[in-house]
């Protein structure tokens, strides 16, 4: 006959569970059996246990849920005796004095006579769980603290279209008290002329995915205030099903005042553009109609000067060259006034532009400036980019003009450069001229402002005002800063369209 393994014993088998804390308690309610797994679970060994009441576990008073514990172990086996078993939860101790959070059930043991010989109990650490539902509890209590002061509105809406929730911000927004709202329907907050709109919306939204999920991304929607006003606002609306229950929620924002900012914006964008265009014609009549008059004076002046020199002193003759010089500067003001104001318009629009052949244009139009001057006029490779060419074109114009105007008693040198740096060309033009003085790095871009007396430098103080207007109008900048050899350093920035936004 084969060998047969023994079975195990209760105890064997009730040592095996290590999860659980499993004793029992004679009729007298003392700890009788202590299992491996109570050991592992509470920290006492069976020596320690044995003998006990099931006080022997319960925690310092004083805690959360700690004052009646002894008690409520003895109401437990109470119930047991009466009910045949009964579960409770709450805080026990281990050995070294830590808590934990037990799931506890007691059974009542019986003889064959029905007589009550004791309880069997059976003890889970739970902690784990029960921080979780604590942790998770302070969340909701959090989050639904977050949303009833946040200044957005937040409305909640179930099947019917009826106010579940209806925050302090939506209270601000809407005019109405959260308790004139909840378990009202949707439309009293919706203008009546949207309400169709919306309910087809609902049905929408409402046969996709019941999944979380936003009807759109800050889609824009009209409200109704408590006082009949309606208002724009910014919208974004989720769907969830809790408790198999659907709920719509909208986080509303108010979008009245950034609206009537963006009106009156484009009101003044508007009138600032028309004044523009009163200030361009102002430009052109002054151009056209003021010229004529000054070169009639000029001429009918010189005309004087020529048939009357014999008769003229010198006094006479030197009125009359002041008289005609005065006009020429009156012409070449009206001239640049004209340029300045068309400097910041769009003459053309930007078209790929190889900067090297406007910078030879240039040269061509200044060779006898330069010629007289013997000033060098060197560059490196300069690069391709959309622009206006004949703006540019002015800008260098202008700047290397102002280097052959502001020379020094050296031989003058003038270099063209140009280098890519943060997504845009810097353009350079350097001179080793009479340079310019720190302090009045800023003073010179502005119109009519002038370093030197008109006897020293002739000019208007308009031509560097018309260059930051160009690149400005370009979408870059312009400033000064002193050359390695004593001259200036003028620098103009020009966006690189292969760089990506």
């Amino acid at each position: 006959m084969a060998d047969t393994a023994p079975l195990p014993s209760a105890q064997q088998i009730l040592d095996g569970i290590r999860d659980y804390a499993i004793f029992a308690l004679d009729g007298e309610g003392r700890i009788a059996t202590w299992s491996a797994g109570a050991e592992r679970v509470t920290g006492f060994a069976a020596a320690d246990a044995l003998g006990q009441r099931l006080e022997l576990l319960a925690p310092a008073a004083g805690g959360e849920g700690e004052e009646d514990v002894g008690g409520a172990s003895v109401d437990l086996a109470g119930d047991a005796a009466d009910a045949g078993s009964a579960e409770r939860e709450g805080w026990r101790a281990r050995r070294d004095g830590t808590r934990f959070w037990a799931r506890e059930t007691v059974t009542a043991l019986r003889g064959g006579d029905g007589t009550l010989s004791g309880f069997a109990v059976v003890l889970r650490d739970d902690t784990a769980r029960h921080d979780a539902e604590v942790g998770l509890r302070a969340s909701q209590t959090t989050f639904a603290g977050i949303l009833e002061i946040a200044s957005d509105g937040v409305v909640c809406v179930g099947e019917a279209q009826t106010v579940t929730f209806f925050n302090r911000g939506a209270e601000v927004i809407f005019g109405y008290a959260a308790r004139e709202v909840i378990g009202q329907p949707l439309e009293m907050l919706i203008p009546a002329y949207a309400r169709a709109g919306h309910a087809g919306h609902v049905r929408t939204f409402g046969e996709g995915p019941v999944v979380a999920r936003r009807m759109g991304e800050r889609g824009e929607i009209s409200g109704l205030r408590k006082g009949g006003e309606v208002f724009p606002a910014e919208a974004s609306i989720s769907k969830l099903t809790v408790g198999g229950t659907r709920v719509y929620t909208a986080v509303l924002r108010d979008v009245s005042e950034r609206r009537r900012a963006e009106e009156a914006l484009n009101t003044q964008a508007q009138e600032l553009a028309r004044s523009n265009a009163d200030l361009e014609q102002f430009a052109y009549v002054a151009s056209h109609d003021l010229q004529e008059p000054l070169r009639m004076v000029a001429s009918y002046t010189q005309l004087l000067a020529r048939r009357y020199k014999d008769q003229l002193d010198d006094d006479a003759r030197e009125f009359i060259a002041y008289a005609v010089d005065g006009v020429t500067r009156m012409q070449a003001l009206i001239n640049d006034l004209l340029a300045y104001s068309r400097a910041g318009s769009r003459t053309s629009d930007p078209v790929p532009t190889d900067l090297n052949a406007v910078l030879q244009r240039v040269l061509v139009a200044l060779t006898a400036a330069i010629e007289e001057s013997g000033a060098e006029v060197t560059s490196d490779p300069l690069p391709t980019l959309p622009v206006d060419g004949s703006q540019i074109a002015q800008v260098l114009q202008n700047l290397i003009g102002n280097a052959v105007k502001f020379r020094g008693a050296e031989p003058l040198r003038v270099h063209v450069s140009a280098a890519h740096a943060a997504g845009v060309w810097d353009v350079s033009v350097r001179d080793n001229g009479i340079g310019i003085a720190p302090e009045f790095a800023e003073r010179i871009w502005v119109i009519f402002q002038r370093l030197h007396s008109r006897a020293e430098y002739p000019g208007t103080g308009i031509g560097l005002a018309i260059c930051k207007k160009i690149v400005e109008r370009h979408g870059g900048r312009i400033w000064v800063q002193p050359a390695p050899d004593g001259g200036s350093d003028f620098h103009f920035t020009l966006p690189d369209p292969e760089t990506p936004e």
